[in-house]
C-alpha cells in the first residue's frame, strides 16, 4: 500500500526535487543519489508529519544534503547539463535550438550563483513552484527573511544575466 503512494509521490515530484538538488550540489549524479536516498527515507519512514508530503521530501533533500556536505564527500560543479524538460515542441527546429540555448545559459547562471542559499531559493520558488511561506519552512527562515533572500537572489543573477552576451 504505502510502496504505491510513494511511487505517485515519484512521478509526481522527482523532477522538482531532482532540480532542487541539482540547485544544491551542482552535480547530476549526486542529485541523482539524493533524489533516490530521499524517496527511500521516505518508503521506510514510520511517520509522516501532517502537512504537505512534497514540503515534507524537500525538507528531507536538504537535510540528507547537508550531512553528505558534512561527511566531507567531495560536491562538484556540473560541467554540462541537459535540459529534462522539452515544452517547447510546437516550434520550429531553430526556435527549439533557441529556447534550449536561452534555458541552458540561464540555467548555468543560476547553478553559479553564490552564496547557496540563493540557488535554492530561486529553485524552490521557480522550479518547486513553493510560496514565500512554505520556502520559509524548508529553509527554517522567517517569512521576512524568506523574502528578502528571494529578492537578493533575483538582483543577483539578474545582474549575471546582464553581463552575459547572450540577450535575454
Amino acid at each position: 500500500m504505502k510502496s504505491d503512494a510513494i511511487d505517485k509521490a515519484y512521478k509526481k515530484y522527482h523532477k522538482e526535487l531532482y532540480m532542487y538538488a541539482l540547485s544544491l550540489c551542482r552535480d547530476e549524479v549526486v542529485a541523482k543519489e539524493l533524489v533516490s536516498e530521499t524517496f527511500y527515507k521516505a518508503l521506510i519512514a514510520s511517520h509522516v508529519p501532517d502537512g504537505s508530503f512534497k514540503f515534507w521530501l524537500f525538507r528531507v533533500l536538504k537535510n540528507h544534503f547537508i550531512d553528505v556536505k558534512r561527511k566531507g564527500r567531495r560536491v562538484s560543479a556540473v560541467a554540462h547539463y541537459e535540459e529534462t524538460v522539452t515544452d517547447v515542441s510546437e516550434k520550429g527546429p531553430a526556435n527549439q535550438y533557441l529556447h534550449k540555448e536561452r534555458d541552458e545559459r540561464l540555467h548555468r547562471h543560476l547553478i553559479s550563483l553564490e552564496p547557496e542559499t540563493y540557488r535554492e531559493i530561486l529553485h524552490l520558488y521557480y522550479y518547486g513552484e513553493m510560496s514565500i511561506k512554505a520556502i520559509a519552512q524548508t529553509m527554517s527562515l522567517s517569512e521576512t527573511n524568506a523574502k528578502t533572500l528571494l529578492y537578493r537572489a533575483r538582483k543577483k543573477l539578474g545582474r549575471l544575466l546582464k553581463e552575459d552576451s547572450y540577450e535575454f
